[in-house]
């Protein structure tokens, strides 16, 4: 396997995670039912908004050929490890929210 297939299958187990962690959000949110969570949809689709990025970005890999690839590695790296970081930050806010209940 070469290290971008390694690469392309490491992002998409972190990706399959962030697909699980909105999925029990919704879960969450739908047995809460309460005033507080009425907002949370809008959180949800913001994190749904990041998965379809990350979506598109591996997309993107799949589609770089091997030359490429080394050529991209560190600009792809840095918008992946911003997207990450914009899921993290979506998911706290999201939990925080929550939490206000």
């Amino acid at each position: 396997m070469t290290n971008k297939e390694n690469y392309r299958a490491y992002l998409q187990k972190q990706l399959d995670g962030w697909v699980e962690e909105v999925n029990a959000l919704r879960k969450k949110v739908g047995a809460a039912g309460s005033e507080a969570m009425k907002n949370m949809p809008e959180q949800i689709k913001i994190l749904e908004n990041k998965i379809d990025q990350g979506t598109a970005k591996l997309k993107e890999l799949a589609e770089t050929n091997e030359d490429a690839w080394e050529s991209v590695k560190d600009g792809f790296e840095s918008a992946w490890k911003s997207l990450s970081a914009g899921f993290k930050d979506a998911a706290t806010k999201f939990k925080w929210e929550r939490d206000k209940d």
